[in-house]
């Protein structure tokens, strides 16, 4: 999967003198501090490199440039709460932007047909409406993003207010602000890079408008970039688009006894992205299970809940999994009302976690994430929903009936394995296969894409999906037990479903 890169610039006054601080890369990313004489003249810093930076107008002006990134996984151990600020916020939890969006090309419309004031719009009611900070929109005025006049903007330009855009910039926020009370902020998307408005996982070639817009103004609320914990704030562009758990609470400490967070029952916190690790918590301030849409007869109790939304673009095999040091996970299936559970789990995964196989149709569904407890039980816990859905699935059926896998996890670590055709003595008609061979990779890879992977409990082989025929098949091999063969891992065809 290729991602964007984000890197962060940042130009402030630290003792009458310019500092440049720019945070190249991820996680283990270099960094590189610059200070400069109000002459201009370079400085030498602890052996860093020096660079001359030609200051703009405005008290404190700060910039935050979203880049191109090459490769991202999630799955991080976290604090509660690990939200960053600017240092800067409104003097209230309010801020009115004046727009009339057109690209460098003239076009009011992306090429999916949404406009670019709509995809604002859309964007700053994300943040609106999860955190109660309110962001107001008067479209149809067209300001100049380069110009201090006390107004907030957003607009495409060909250049970083007439300097060149870094070769993987993104977009610029500028922030005007005095003694950490801003005064305006306006947004410059490059103009250069091509764009459109999508949902789902970040695309290839055309980067997504209104996720980009989420990030930007997430810096125009006030927060800085997160990379501890799941965040729209990370220095990583994705497959999120929305604020996430950190960035609401982000925002709710930021502006603490301004704003009243909106209630967490009223919609899904956030789209649950395929194929991707969340991390979120149950907290004392999310929705109890007794106020949702819908209940479970005898399960009408105080346990929190997480709501996520879930857009399934093909009809296939979905696999969730909740996984939770301190909670008793509980996952449920439901549909886009919420008032018919589909499908749930309690501890099909390894000890209390929720492991969870449904075959859904195309379209919206929302998931539950809970606890098995009637109580308020708190803690972190990592969410995943795995769908392969576009490209070659890494696993081959061959001519002699064997399957080759070249990828399929089992107990959080990743194997080649082949699969022999096999016939039991004894036990039900049927298709079986034993293990042939199973060798560890090396290295663990980056970004696995698992062309199968084995039920913790269960151990059942899934397949997401299998090519054979021409066609694709969510395929379940459940595991058997043969007598004559007990050290042997053997599986029976248990399901083959064509992707439709």
């Amino acid at each position: 999967m290729i991602l964007k890169k984000d890197k962060h610039e940042r130009v402030s006054i630290v003792d009458g003198q310019l500092v440049k601080v720019a945070c190249v890369g991820g996680g283990a990313g270099k960094m590189e501090v610059e200070r400069l004489t109000p002459g201009g003249l370079p400085l030498l810093l602890s052996g860093f490199k020096g660079v001359a930076w030609a200051a703009g107008a405005g008290s404190g002006v700060i910039k935050a440039w979203l880049m191109l990134l090459i490769s991202l996984t999630l799955g991080i151990s976290s604090p509660v709460s690990a939200y960053r600020f600017m240092g800067y916020k409104w003097p209230r939890a309010e801020a009115t932007f004046y727009y009339d969006i057109v690209d460098t090309k003239g076009n009011a419309r992306s090429l999916s047909g949404t406009s670019w004031n709509e995809a604002f719009r859309e964007a700053m009611d994300r943040w609106t409406n999860r955190t109660g900070f309110v962001f107001d929109a008067i479209d149809g005025i067209s300001l100049d993003p380069c110009q201090e006049d006390q107004r907030n903007t957003v607009a495409f330009r060909r250049t970083d207010c007439g300097f060149e855009f870094g070769s993987t910039t993104l977009a610029v926020t500028y922030g005007f602000s005095s003694r950490g009370t801003l005064s305006e902020t306006d947004i410059v998307f490059n103009g250069n890079e091509l764009w459109d408005v999508y949902d789902g996982p970040l695309g290839l070639f055309f980067n997504d408008f209104t996720r980009v817009a989420v990030h930007e103004l997430g810096h125009a609320i006030g927060l800085d970039h997160e990379d501890d914990v799941t965040s729209i704030m990370s220095s990583f562009a994705g497959d999120l688009s929305f604020p996430q758990h950190d960035d609401i609470e982000g925002v709710l400490t930021l502006y603490e006894g301004e704003i009243d967070a909106p209630n967490p029952c009223d919609s899904a916190s956030a789209p649950l992205p395929l194929n991707i690790r969340l991390e979120n918590r149950l907290t004392a301030s999310d929705c109890r299970r007794a106020e949702i849409i819908a209940t479970t007869p005898g399960r009408n109790d105080a346990s929190l809940v997480d709501l996520y939304e879930l857009n399934m673009p093909v009809s296939g095999l979905l696999v969730i999994r909740m996984q939770s040091e301190v909670l008793d996970s509980y996952l449920e299936v439901r549909d886009e009302s919420g008032e018919t559970i589909i499908a749930y789990d309690d501890d099909s995964g390894a000890g209390v976690n929720a492991f969870l196989t449904v075959r859904l149709e195309k379209g919206r569904y929302r998931v539950v994430a809970n606890t098995a407890f009637s109580w308020a039980e708190e803690g972190g816990y990592t969410l995943e929903a795995l769908l392969r859905f576009e490209g070659e699935a890494p696993v081959k059926l061959n001519d002699d009936k064997s399957v080759t896998i070249e990828m399929v996890e089992y107990g959080g670590r990743y194997y080649r394995a082949t699969l022999i055709p096999f016939a039991p003595s004894t036990g039900p008609k049927g298709m079986y296969w034993r293990l042939g061979s199973a060798t560890l990779r090396s290295p663990q890879p980056a970004i696995p894409i698992p062309g199968a992977l084995v039920a913790p409990d269960s151990l059942d082989l899934i397949f997401n999906p299998i090519p054979a025929l021409g066609r694709r098949y969510d395929v379940i091999l459940q595991r058997y037990y043969d007598p004559d063969f007990p050290q042997a891992w053997i599986w029976r065809l248990k399901s083959a479903i064509p992707r439709s």
